[in-house]
């Protein structure tokens, strides 16, 4: 199966799901029936932000979640956290998402052309629910300046087992707030080894992948600019 499919059953289908990954890390354990891998889907939103000379210091990512996931981990925060208030609530459920996800660094793998590039949260995470689906919005800094003009910038944002697929909606593509230009950003689907999809689809809904399983179906971005 190509991952074009697999992008076409996602989009046919939102997510029925039982454990995630991410639902693991923040303690909740989630019961339902699940008949392929992954177990739940995320459009990814990205912004580039650049600093005064044009250089990228900032990756502003959004995490729209499907709608039944997105079900859950609502039910789940207004029971499992404290606050008096449904914002609260929420708010306490992204603090520790965000927390639980640096083991992973926060699923973001950045490189200036073969250079790894760390990247570390800037201020406080938002999660909210909108139009039936959660949003968990954090701005992760890069530990140096990149110039895209002077280097070609690559991330992927990824979960390492593959509980979690994570692509970028066709509707909303990576943006970049350059002032100067012009740039470019490249979407590179993943083509994963028929062998590789064939072990990801073989996992029951309580198994995780091999540690590395998930960076074969991860979209590749790349940003250049003259």
């Amino acid at each position: 199966m190509s991952a074009e499919r697999i992008r076409t059953r996602r989009r046919r289908r939102p997510g029925i799901l039982a454990s995630t990954l991410l639902g693991a890390l923040v303690g909740l354990v989630l019961a339902a029936p699940i008949q392929a891998h992954p177990h739940a889907w995320i459009d990814l939103e990205i912004l580039l932000e650049a600093n005064a000379e044009d250089a990228v210091v900032v990756l502003e990512q959004t995490w729209v979640i499907d709608p039944i996931y997105s079900r859950y981990l609502y039910d789940d925060a207004m029971t499992q956290f404290e606050g008096d208030t449904p914002d609260e609530k929420l708010a306490n459920l992204a603090a520790e998402i965000l927390e639980n996800l640096a083991e992973y660094g926060w699923y973001t793998e950045l490189y200036a052309d073969q250079k790894r590039i760390e990247v570390h949260p800037e201020g406080g995470p938002e999660l909210i629910m909108q139009d039936g689906q959660v949003r968990f919005r954090f701005r992760t800094r890069l530990a140096e300046p990149v110039d895209p003009r002077a280097h070609v910038l690559r991330y992927a944002v990824y979960d390492p087992t593959y509980f979690i697929e994570i692509l970028h909606h066709a509707e909303t593509p990576p943006r970049l707030s350059l002032s100067d230009g012009p740039c470019k950003t490249d979407v590179q689907t993943p083509r994963p080894d028929p062998a590789v999809v064939a072990r990801a689809l073989a996992l029951d809904y309580n198994q995780t992948g091999e540690a590395d399983l998930g960076r074969h179906f991860a979209e590749r971005v790349t940003v250049r600019c003259d």
